[in-house]
């Protein structure tokens, strides 16, 4: 952790390989909205990290000396009012887009998927008029606000690892009671169930 900056490591290959990716904040805009990612070198890494513990230099010498910046883009700014529109839904990145710093993202596409499966396979929705939208209705109520929340969530936790929430800062123990907190949310529902019907929660017109 630093401010403005921290870095991410975990293996992968099997323990082959080393995946570090170091992320730093910057009030800039992105310079081409056109493209997700832009090239760089292992010198400017090394250079934006100055300063930080001698485990993390080295990493940032052993890797290739061409690299990616990759753009963090989400919906945090602009939230979706709501998921769906008659007989049209949208799901996953296009309904919550969010940033990587809870790792959950690509997980709660899956929960969406599981959820909407579990909704589109209940007797009440037959095909006959308004139960898709009744449907779709339910899944925009179940969703919304547990997957905007991750949306909202990830951008503060990216702030947490930086110190930029002005009422925690540097402080360890703050930093991890809100990220376990915040890690016990997003596991509760995959070790719940799907019991809920469109009939349940929202009337057909």
């Amino acid at each position: 952790m630093g401010t403005g900056r921290h870095v991410l490591t975990f293996p992968v290959n099997h323990g082959a390989t080393l995946n570090l990716v170091a992320f730093t904040t910057t009030p800039n805009d992105w310079p081409d909205y056109s493209k997700s990612t832009l090239p760089a070198k292992r010198e400017e890494a090394i250079r934006d990290f100055q300063g930080f513990g001698p485990n993390v230099m080295k990493l940032l010498n052993l890797v290739k000396p061409d690299l990616d910046i990759w753009g963090i883009f989400d919906l945090g700014g602009h939230p979706l009012k709501t998921f769906n529109k008659g007989k049209i839904c949208v799901v996953g990145d296009a309904a919550h887009a969010t940033s990587p710093h809870h790792g959950s993202g690509a997980g709660f596409c899956i929960e969406d998927a599981a959820v909407l499966a579990t909704i589109l396979a209940d007797p009440a929705v037959s095909g006959a008029k308004g139960t898709i939208e009744a449907a779709f209705d339910t899944f925009n109520a179940e969703r919304r606000t547990r997957t905007q929340w991750l949306v909202q969530h990830s951008r503060r936790q990216g702030d947490l690892y930086e110190w930029n929430i002005k009422d925690v800062g540097k402080d360890f123990d703050l930093i991890e009671q809100e990220i376990n907190a915040a890690n016990f949310y997003i596991e509760a529902m995959v070790s719940g169930h799907f019991s809920f019907s469109p009939l349940d929660h929202v009337p057909f017109t």
